[in-house]
């Protein structure tokens, strides 16, 4: 082997081990797509992301005076190739519906077709429907591989038995469902008992919703998908809630990242726990990151509109003294570097 390519290996290797986010090998594709999903009356929004060869004029996805878009080409050809299948869903309740661009373009560069659910958009008001959410979301991302598996122009393009779930906030809590966790009903309903238990706790209580009376008949119901192969759940909301036998009888690879050091991070998004419980788990961090780190990167003007409209620009602030840019760049590497691991895994 020549001295150039075991240099090039050696890159590869501890770009893999460090979580570094290598140089892309594909531009980007993007397309929309509606699938229907059975425990749901309308069908939901899809944005698949994915390798393609071609070029061509750019399209910004996700752009506003906040947060700045992310390139791709519409609708452009598949590259040739085999790629594994990621689903996707980024966020909670109110999450802006572009957030996974970043991430989802990021791995369509390295060779992965990304499928994004978009849950139907709940407003301020929407908390007493909120709750069904939980287990209406897991039945998304299943629906998501779904049509992204029956697709005439993506499914000639799927590497066989690699499909993977990437999931933030609650988006994380539907991941780890795919992988056969289930919440308990008990523990959820307790779970805005500690202020800091839930994230979603002070909105519940606003306006009206008490967990302990509401209807949580479907909250266990199993979501195991076996076509998965692989979790990254990044900062997964109510990892205190699941049932831990249903934990530990994972037999995939799951991978945990958490945003922020253990002092500093938002005490109800904290997972360290979660790796305790099942079998084959990696548990990571980043240090200098916080929740909204995760989310699109601010315009210039982002944060003195937000001071203007709301008095507040802390979605546009991180932990350290690294820009959002940076820190998008060691999260998509290590959940890249853990899709790699869990993918390779034997089965």
């Amino acid at each position: 082997m020549s001295l150039y390519r075991i240099g090039a290996a050696a890159l590869i290797f501890h770009a893999i081990v460090s979580g570094a986010s290598a140089a892309p090998e594909y531009r980007v594709g993007v397309r929309s797509m509606t699938t229907s999903v059975p425990t749901r009356s309308q069908p939901i929004e899809l944005t698949v992301w994915y390798p393609t060869a071609s070029v061509g004029q750019p399209e910004l996805i996700g752009e506003n005076k906040i947060f700045k878009g992310v390139s791709a080409l519409r609708n452009a050809p598949v590259a040739d190739g085999h790629y594994p299948v990621i689903v996707m869903a980024h966020g909670g309740f109110r999450a802006a519906p572009f957030h996974a661009g970043w991430v989802a373009s990021n791995l369509a560069s390295r060779g992965y077709i990304v499928g994004v659910a978009r849950p139907p958009a709940l407003g301020p008001r929407d908390a007493q429907a909120a709750v069904q959410e939980i287990w209406l979301r897991p039945a998304d991302l299943s629906a998501t591989l779904t049509a992204v598996e029956g697709d005439p122009e993506l499914s000639v393009r799927i590497k066989s038995n690699s499909a993977a779930v990437v999931g933030f906030f609650l988006g994380g809590t539907s991941a780890l469902a795919l992988a056969g966790g289930r919440l308990d009903a008990q523990n959820y309903m307790r779970s805005c008992d500690d202020p800091e238990a839930g994230i979603d706790c002070a909105w519940f209580a606003k306006n009206g919703v008490d967990l302990k009376k509401a209807d949580v008949s479907q909250l266990t119901r199993s979501h195991h998908d076996q076509r998965i192969k692989a979790v990254v759940a990044i900062d997964p909301e109510l990892s205190k809630s699941f049932a831990p036998e249903s934990l530990t009888k994972i037999k995939i690879p799951v991978a945990i990242i958490n945003l922020g050091r253990p002092d500093e991070r938002v005490p109800a998004l904290d997972a360290s726990s979660l790796g305790k419980a099942i079998p084959d788990t990696h548990y990571d961090i980043v240090p200098d990151a916080v929740s909204y780190s995760a989310f699109s990167e601010c315009t210039p003007k982002g944060p003195a509109l937000l001071r203007e409209e709301d008095g507040d620009d802390t979605i546009c602030r991180d932990g350290g003294s690294r820009s959002r840019e940076e820190i998008h760049g060691e999260i998509a590497g290590k959940v890249e570097a853990a899709l790699n691991r869990g993918l390779s895994a034997k089965p």
